[in-house]
């Protein structure tokens, strides 16, 4: 499947919704850049930044369906708000950033649990603009709109 781009419907989607997906590609675009450097450092080994990354991706997604995406006929656009199921999984991923250290403690060294458990961070923060534009992509496809 081609690379689909949001950029010429971003008049498609909520303000907020905007702002969101390039806040998260900011802060991925940093923490990403923070853990390369971590790496090649040495304070950090690869296969942990990598499997820290590939599971902060899958919890970046899942997390992701803390807003509740959909088309909003009225406004033309797609608009997010959290929803019940929405606020249940803020709530577990809250307990999981708390907890993360202490997670990521049990499958690494100690000196490790800090940047490994960054490289979680870092996959989290991307799997959200995953799993966001997503289904963004999926709804302006349902409206006929991106093709």
């Amino acid at each position: 499947m081609p690379h689909k781009s949001l950029r010429n419907y971003a008049h498609n989607l909520d303000k907020r919704l905007r702002f969101r997906l390039r806040l998260y590609l900011l802060i991925s675009l940093i923490l990403i850049g923070i853990l390369v450097f971590n790496v090649l450092k040495g304070t950090l080994r690869v296969d942990y930044g990598l499997l820290g990354l590939v599971a902060g991706v899958g919890i970046g997604i899942i997390s992701s369906r803390m807003f509740h995406i959909s088309w909003n006929k009225n406004a033309k656009r797609v608009v997010s708000q959290l929803d019940t199921l929405g606020i249940g999984i803020l709530i577990l991923y809250f307990l999981f950033e708390i907890l993360r250290g202490t997670i990521v403690g049990f499958f690494t060294h100690d000196i490790q649990v800090a940047t490994t458990g960054f490289a979680v961070l870092a996959g989290i923060m991307y799997g959200r603009l995953l799993g966001t534009r997503g289904r963004i992509i999926q709804i302006l496809e349902e409206q006929e709109i991106l093709g």
